[in-house]
């Protein structure tokens, strides 16, 4: 029998008509701005050296809490609401400007909590740098804005406009170094109206050429948009804390003589997360894949799905763990310089974290696909408040005690969403049994 082949070029282009719109500009996009962003930390540690740069990487830590905990819920609720609302047929303009009156409230409202703590945030976290105080208060304006503008594109299907944001903010951010260092060098503050500007300068690129956004429509009702905000946000809110509060943590527990410890931190961490990305490509295809099932009622399938790419992950995370012990420490100072050099051990312990990561947002992608939001949220929360908890151990070791709490929190909130997976899928399916 004689099968008829297909030219490469044809099983290339019907690869690619397989994937989810969006995927190879976005893609671009976030490669383009994870590499700027590595060029931007490699860049202000040499320049700055450790104790100077300390401060800028803890406004780089804030502005993803920020981003992430408190912005992307309502970039996501927005994309929903305004997608739907495209498939219907109806006009969007209702909904951006609600969302935008949503946003705003949120917004202010940080920036009211961040000028009456302002003499504090100076102080504990940016060594006295009113500059960079200056910079959050950009960072809260200008991702506010930009998580608004992405979820309307993404709502819209204009992905090549959101990738364009995602690239403009990182070349952006790259652009203001380079006149930072024509005309000066070492300067700190600089390199905090870089973090805080690179948003403004994504958002002029991403709506630029955009017409037809406010069309009219159906009046948009704020139990729309915020009936599911809440539950968002609080999740969000837990999970972005999980992620980014441990460089925080270490500048506050630091002593006068470890002031540069913060910048030390975070940079082993950013390398110690890099197989993270790898993971975001899993990710990216899971929820989809996970939600399907769920749909068609297979939640045998559904476990054994998950417990296959559990074993996945788990391998990667152990082959990330034994790269990083080994070799972390060179590629921390090859990248950022000597000053930041870290343990292979402090190496180690932070890509076990990173595994834990991982391990945890793929029980939250199984539990979202079950509509289990609820508890996904709660064993977040939990992980935040066992974090505090756990810096009890090791007191006497900066880094060391920051890592043990990290993995505690990580792995509880793991182990808590497995549990809570299993009820679910006990709940919700006869396959109780078959899943344990």
């Amino acid at each position: 029998m004689n099968r008829k082949r297909i030219p490469k070029k044809e099983s290339l282009e019907r690869l690619m008509e397989r994937l989810p719109d969006g995927t190879v500009s976005i893609g671009g996009g976030l490669l383009v701005n994870g590499v700027t962003a590595y060029i931007f930390i490699a860049i202000s540690s040499r320049d700055l050296g450790a104790e100077a740069y300390s401060p800028v990487a803890l406004l780089w830590a804030l502005s993803f809490l920020l981003g992430i905990g408190f912005f992307l819920p309502l970039e996501q609720e927005t994309a929903r609401i305004v997608a739907s609302r495209v498939g219907r047929g109806e006009g969007v303009g209702p909904v951006v400007r609600l969302a935008g009156q949503l946003g705003g409230v949120l917004a202010l409202s940080l920036l009211i909590i961040s000028l009456s703590s302002r003499q504090w945030f100076t102080n504990e976290f940016f060594n006295g740098e009113i500059t960079l105080f200056i910079g959050l208060l950009l960072v809260v304006t200008g991702l506010g804005t930009a998580h608004l503008v992405k979820g309307t594109l993404a709502g819209l299907g204009r992905f090549n406009g959101y990738a364009r944001y995602i690239i403009g903010e990182g070349v952006g951010r790259l652009l203001l170094v380079g006149v930072v260092l024509v005309f000066t060098t070492k300067s700190v503050g600089a390199y905090g109206l870089a973090i805080g500007l690179a948003p403004f300068l994504g958002i002029f690129i991403a709506t630029t050429k955009q017409k037809e956004v406010f069309t009219p429509g159906p009046k948009a009702k704020v139990g729309d948009l915020s009936r599911a905000l809440g539950s968002l946000l609080v999740a969000s809110v837990a999970t972005a804390l999980v992620l980014n509060a441990s460089p925080l943590a270490v500048q506050i527990l630091a002593t006068d003589q470890e002031i540069d410890e913060s910048g030390k931190f975070l940079n082993a961490l950013l390398v110690a997360r890099v197989p993270l990305f790898f993971f975001q490509a899993i990710q990216a295809a899971l929820l989809p894949r996970l939600s399907r099932l769920a749909g068609q009622e297979k939640f045998l399938e559904l476990w054994r799905e998950l417990k296959r790419l559990l074993s996945l992950v788990v391998g990667l995370g152990a082959a990330a763990v034994l790269f990083m012990g080994l070799l972390g420490p060179q590629i921390v100072v090859f990248a950022f310089g000597e000053e930041f050099r870290v343990s292979h051990g402090d190496m180690a312990l932070l890509a076990c974290s990173s595994a834990g990561l991982m391990v945890a947002l793929t029980f939250t992608q199984a539990l979202i696909a079950c509509r289990a939001q609820g508890r996904m949220a709660t064993a977040w929360v939990v992980g935040v408040g066992v974090f505090p908890a756990a810096l009890l151990i090791a007191k006497d070791h900066l880094f060391l005690r920051v890592e043990v709490a990290l993995i505690i929190t990580v792995f509880t909130s793991a182990l808590i969403m497995a549990v809570l997976l299993v009820r679910r899928l006990t709940s919700i399916s006869s396959v109780g049994p078959g899943i344990i």
